[in-house]
């Protein structure tokens, strides 16, 4: 059993690079990069409340003028999460409009965290001061989490695309679930039931016991026969870097496992001067890559437009090297 997640290129593979996620058991739409988003509905963009740019070249950025045209008359929060100078780019876009009438306008909020040496600044944008840019905090990078709930964990890596460029990917964690037929059988009540979980959930509670009525129990026998484990699922993305030892050895551990790999590759292989120069992958490289990280399927995009709308040739090169890509 897997996750329900669904994930998918927002563009042809020719096109403007970013994916959605949807994940609707919990309220989550995800953006990664926010280029040309003209093919999504009105109804999934005023859902999507996060966002992760990989960087602000106009192909993986153009689409923040489309999205926040479509926020506007809904009361919400939007996190939006890269590397610096995104709130810089962010601001000059929202101050290309006039907002004098915002007093009627629901209020909207744009909060921003971007990776800025070794701390993370985060910056709050809100339609009722004009979306002035507001410093709320510094804190300092301690892990390659740029962000973490309960459910999910996003993890990033600083990447080389003649300037600074994030890669991400996302996990969802591995979920424990309480086989109900059996727990019937411990006729826990209400609270209990929620405390019970929580101590399997709990790994740290290993070699302690949990008290049913007059006995204890151990936990690994408690796990064992009343819970079962959904296994997590991790989705990455990587797009506009250069095919370098020091980029390559931090995509792999990156992405390493991934259950999809989104990847860019860019140029087929007869082109890898063409790819160096302008800092992009190949189709055999974005093929090693994956193999080596021990990907279960790969998704390639971002294909050059010099070889037009057939993209035919760059997948069965692709294919030769790494045959699970779609």
């Amino acid at each position: 059993m897997i996750p329900r997640i669904k994930h998918y290129l927002i563009n042809e593979k020719y096109e403007d690079p970013g994916i959605v996620i949807e994940i609707e058991s919990l309220g989550e739409y995800i953006l990664f990069d926010i280029g040309n988003i003209n093919r999504l509905s009105r109804h999934l963009l005023r859902k999507i409340t996060k966002i992760f740019v990989s960087h602000n070249h106009i192909d993986h950025f153009i689409g923040f003028d489309t999205l926040l045209r479509n926020k506007l008359g809904k009361p919400h929060t939007v996190y939006i999460f890269g590397i610096k100078p995104l709130a810089e780019k962010i601001y000059h876009k929202l101050q290309g409009y006039i907002w004098n009438l915002v007093e009627f306008e629901p209020q909207l909020i744009f909060i921003v965290k971007e990776l800025n040496g070794n701390n993370w600044e985060y910056y709050r944008f809100d339609i009722k001061k004009r979306f002035q840019k507001e410093l709320v905090k510094i804190e300092p990078v301690n892990d390659n989490v740029i962000y973490e709930d309960k459910f999910l964990c996003v993890r990033f890596a600083v990447l080389d695309h003649k300037i600074k460029n994030m890669g991400y990917s996302l996990e969802y964690k591995p979920r424990l679930k309480l086989i109900q037929d059996k727990l019937k059988s411990l006729n826990l009540k209400g609270k209990e039931i929620g405390e019970f979980k929580n101590f399997l959930q709990d790994e740290k509670n290993k070699d302690k016991k949990f008290k049913i009525g007059e006995n204890f129990y151990s936990y690994e026998y408690l796990k064992d026969k009343y819970s079962y484990t959904i296994p997590g699922y991790k989705i990455s993305y990587i797009t506009d870097v250069i095919y370098s030892k020091e980029n390559k050895e931090k995509i792999i551990n990156l992405v390493r496992n991934s259950d999809v790999l989104y990847c860019e590759a860019v140029f087929l292989d007869r082109d890898r001067e063409q790819a160096e120069k302008v800092y992009h992958l190949t189709t055999k490289q974005t093929a090693t890559i994956a193999n080596e990280a021990d990907v279960k399927e790969l998704v390639v995009f971002h294909f050059s437009r010099r070889y037009g709308t057939k993209t035919e040739k760059l997948l069965e090169e692709v294919k030769k090297f790494f045959p699970n890509v779609k």
